[in-house]
């Protein structure tokens, strides 16, 4: 006898999508994907394959976690071919990648074996370089590793909509190949507040309640504008008549200019890599939140920001303009460092109303545009 949920099993898409790194003290991105695999697997028959980090034995909306984790580069090529084989045993296929390159090579080299259907999710061009410097000969074979990879994929995935045209020419791809697909995000976890938790939380912190608390979440590095910090702080600093605090969360190769900017800033506040699970609180307690980005993709912080009602001053890197909507008002041009102070400087002398009437409209539009619920189906309809 065939129940109804192996007959509904039968006809849901079946993939493995893998997860980069997955830890309950993450601070990456790839921290969002269990709640969205919970979403996903009511819609498709599910296998996560985690490469990195201490997965759990379950996962809920999974029906398999497949560790493919190793000490060693080359036990984690070996154990992508087992992982890999595994799925093919049980009749999966079709996988989603976000990144994670060594997997996907392996699944290029054995596609002969297992001729699996696979879709690779990139956006944003990471190998900007700061001006002046030359890209090294590894980082030029990295290229054109990747331009090779990207040739043996069934699509190349990307988002938001500025992106598409930007990825199909960075890896010079036929229109055919593209896909469009959104980052979710998980609008019960990152949520305003209770005045309550945030006078807490910024108390915690060291942050009067009449203190102007900008927050800055990304990887410490050229280009997510981190060299433009130390100079907008103290710009706006002299421009406001409140004290002004920048609190700056992650790590990177700018991580040590950061804290030499610091050090002789008592109102700049580096906290290092920040677990995803306790981002939520920061967000609550800021006032402003700041991206000076000089290149992105589909930036999740901005989702983040967003999700939690938070005001954004962002530059127009990459797809951040689709992410806040056109008509948004704080937006200003990459490496506009007086734009950004501007925008912060007149955020700040709105009535707390209007700021909080803007930050309600940021979250509606995180809820609407970038749902779990949403982006689960647009990747069903990929498959």
């Amino acid at each position: 006898m065939i129940t109804t949920d192996a007959v509904h099993s039968r006809t849901r898409p079946k993939i493995v999508y893998a997860i980069p790194h997955l830890s309950a003290d993450a601070t990456e991105h790839f921290a969002h994907l269990p709640a969205f695999l919970e979403v996903l697997g009511e819609r498709t028959d599910l296998v996560a394959l985690v490469e990195r980090g201490t997965p759990p034995g379950k996962l809920p909306g999974v029906r398999m976690v497949v560790s493919a984790v190793g000490r060693t580069r080359l036990t984690r090529l070996l154990n992508c071919v087992r992982a890999i084989r595994a799925c093919h045993r049980a009749g999966y296929r079709t996988y989603f990648l976000r990144y994670s390159r060594l997997l996907l090579i392996v699944l290029v080299l054995t596609y002969p074996l297992f001729r699996p259907r696979i879709f690779l999710w990139r956006s944003g061009t990471a190998d900007l370089i700061e001006p002046g410097r030359r890209k090294t000969v590894r980082q030029r074979l990295d290229d054109g590793l990747n331009y090779v990879l990207a040739r043996c994929v069934h699509a190349f995935v990307t988002g938001p909509e500025t992106m598409v045209p930007i990825m199909r020419g960075r890896w010079r791809l036929p229109p055919g190949r593209m896909r469009l697909l959104y980052n979710d995000i998980d609008s019960d976890r990152f949520t305003p507040p209770d005045p309550v938790r945030r006078s807490e939380v910024r108390r915690r912190h060291g942050w009067d309640d009449g203190d102007f608390v900008i927050l800055f979440v990304h990887r410490l590095s050229f280009r997510r504008g981190t060299r433009l910090l130390a100079r907008f702080l103290d710009s706006v600093d002299a421009a406001l008549p409140c004290r002004v605090r920048l609190v700056v969360v992650g790590d990177g190769p700018d991580r040590h200019y950061l804290d030499r900017m610091a050090a002789g800033r008592p109102n700049m506040h580096v906290l290092g890599a920040v677990p995803n699970v306790d981002l939520p609180d920061l967000y609550g307690a800021a006032d402003c939140f700041l991206m000076p980005s000089y290149e992105e993709g589909f930036p999740r912080v901005l989702l983040e920001a967003m999700s939690s009602a938070l005001p954004i001053v962002t530059t127009r890197a990459g797809g951040s303009v689709d992410v806040v909507g056109r008509d948004y008002p704080f937006v200003c041009a990459v490496g506009d460092l007086s734009g950004l102070v501007a925008g912060v400087v007149e955020l700040a002398g709105l009535p707390r109303a209007e700021r909080d009437a803007l930050g309600d409209r940021l979250r509606d539009r995180a809820r609407d545009r970038f749902s779990p619920q949403r982006v689960a189906r647009m990747l069903e309809d990929l498959l």
